[in-house]
């Protein structure tokens, strides 16, 4: 399947800055919709897909904040890039942007390379985001779970009997219900009544958001009308299901396709048996060891106990000096787990070569190894084709400080004792291979008695409390973790229960990994 040219809003009052960023992006082959404010720009979301968003900070009608908050409310909008444009160059003015949701900032005036190198990075990193989703949706091992969609006019009155169709069907009555579910579920097929004239109207954003990896099937009222299919056939339709057929043809029909999907994870599933049992990749489920007055721990589970994104190692650098790295292959199952000996290959090498040598210090430094190994996976054509995230975690017991790196992973937790507090520490980066020159960050944390630093892998957060049916999320997460973490001595047993209990999770479908450090 061809790619489609990238389509981006770019939203300004200034018409001579709108009218240069347009022949900039159509001179590397890129479309773009142009709007003069917010309102503007949140009217054109509804009907279009776009795959990135450019707009300056202080616009008339909505500041680009309350833009940027909005269009994340937005389920279709909750990952799309989003930057921002402004000659404000106050640090706390962009740190409001990133925690409203805005992904960059280009400072005005810019330069056009820089302008051009920015936009492509992101471009290349939502279009690999969404092939590794689209992928893992398409053939998610756990197939006895995958899910139809049938999009229905609020006054539906053609119906079927949904109690047949082998595999659970949602019906859905809006648009912010469909990119909502879209988001969370398993979904295996799209069937759209031609009478839901709101989802009849935005196909070619469904299709395009879909990336087409979802057949869409459209329920005819009326196999004559010629127009009406000329119409959609032009939307990336995959079948025709004609209301003028007996009921249990048209149930039929759908039976055979889940019985087809059904077919093809079973041989995915197999395959990926076969293969996971014969790795050389092991990781103990559980890891737990003292560094003098330093307490490490890890729990890490495979989902369904087959070798998969997440990994961890850990290294001595002497008997009072260790470092960890955690990371997490972006996707799941098998295309994740092809991929996690490569990249340890990478950091293996990487830290053994350089464990000794004078010029290198892992405990201070450690965004600088993260720029060596992204260097090497940016050169490597088929591992830079796949997200990583990596966090490199130093610890040092003779100077009781924690230096800590980040390649796209979440922001870690820590704990302090003293004021017993409970936050989020400011570290982040770009995803590995996605820019050549990328600069990580180092944060040194001094660590007393009774601190706790935390990391946890979005197995975590993206499990489902089963009573209210919705992801957990980081808010979540940390509220459900606050009483236990404070304790003097914690097991990272203890968090884990914590939340299975609290938040009514009955199983985890991802890889998921913690890491615990603590000073006693």
């Amino acid at each position: 399947m061809a790619k489609h040219s990238p389509h981006i809003l770019v939203v300004d009052s200034n018409t001579a800055t709108l009218k240069y960023i347009e022949f900039t992006l159509t001179g590397i082959g890129y479309k773009s919709t142009l709007a003069r404010n917010g309102l503007e720009a949140i009217e054109k979301t509804k009907n279009q897909h776009f795959d990135l968003i450019i707009s300056d900070l202080y616009l008339p009608l909505m500041s680009g904040n309350d833009l940027v908050r909005q269009i994340r409310q937005t389920p279709e909008y909750k990952l799309t890039p989003f930057i921002f444009l402004s000659d404000n160059k106050e640090e706390e003015t962009w740190i409001q942007n990133l925690n409203d949701g805005a992904d960059d900032f280009i400072t005005k005036p810019f330069k056009q390379e820089v302008f051009i190198s920015k936009i492509k990075a992101h471009i290349k990193k939502t279009r690999l985001r969404k092939e590794i989703i689209d992928y893992s949706r398409k053939n998610n091992l756990n197939f006895d779970k995958g899910n139809i969609i049938y999009c229905t006019p609020k006054d539906n009155k053609f119906k079927l009997s949904l109690q047949y169709i082998k595999t659970p069907v949602k019906i859905i009555q809006s648009d912010k219900d469909l990119f909502s579910y879209l988001k969370k579920e398993n979904v295996w097929r799209i069937i759209i009544d031609d009478n839901a004239t709101w989802a009849i109207s935005i196909l070619d954003k469904i299709s395009k958001t879909t990336e087409q990896l979802i057949p869409i099937d459209i329920l005819i009222s009326d196999s004559k009308d010629t127009d009406k299919i000329n119409y959609l056939l032009t939307n990336h339709i995959d079948s025709f299901l004609y209301k003028q057929l007996d009921e249990r043809l048209i149930i039929h029909q759908i039976n055979s396709s889940v019985q087809q999907e059904l077919n093809l994870k079973n041989k995915y599933f197999n395959a990926l048996n076969t293969a996971a049992k014969q790795s050389p990749v092991r990781f103990e489920n559980q890891y737990n060891e003292d560094i003098q007055d330093f307490n490490i721990q890890v729990i890490h589970q495979a989902y369904n106990k087959l070798a998969g994104g997440d990994f961890y190692e850990t290294y001595d650098v002497d008997n009072q000096k260790k470092i960890i790295v955690i990371g997490d292959v972006m996707g799941k199952k098998w295309n994740a787990w092809f991929f996690v000996p490569a990249y340890i290959a990478y950091i293996r090498s990487t830290i053994n070569f350089f464990m000794n040598r004078e010029e290198f210090d892992f405990i201070k430094s450690p965004g600088k190894f993260l720029e060596i190994i992204n260097q090497s996976i940016f050169k490597d054509l088929k591992i830079s084709e796949v997200f990583t995230t990596l966090s490199i975690i130093s610890v040092c017991s003779q100077t009781s400080q924690i230096s800590i790196a980040s390649a796209g992973a979440l922001q870690p937790v820590f704990y302090n004792a003293k004021e017993n507090k409970l936050a989020q520490l400011n570290i982040v980066g770009t995803l590995l291979g996605v820019i050549p020159d990328a600069h990580y960050l180092s944060l040194i944390q001094d660590f007393n008695q009774g601190d706790k630093l935390l990391l946890y892998t979005d197995g975590y957060i993206e499990a489902v409390n089963d009573r209210t049916g919705n992801m957990i999320g980081d808010d979540v997460f940390l509220d459900s973790i606050r009483h236990v973490i404070s304790k003097n001595s914690i097991l990272l047993t203890d968090i884990e229960t914590q939340l299975i209990h609290t938040l009514n999770i009955s199983k985890f479908d991802d890889d998921r990994t913690l890491f615990l450090v603590q000073k006693n």
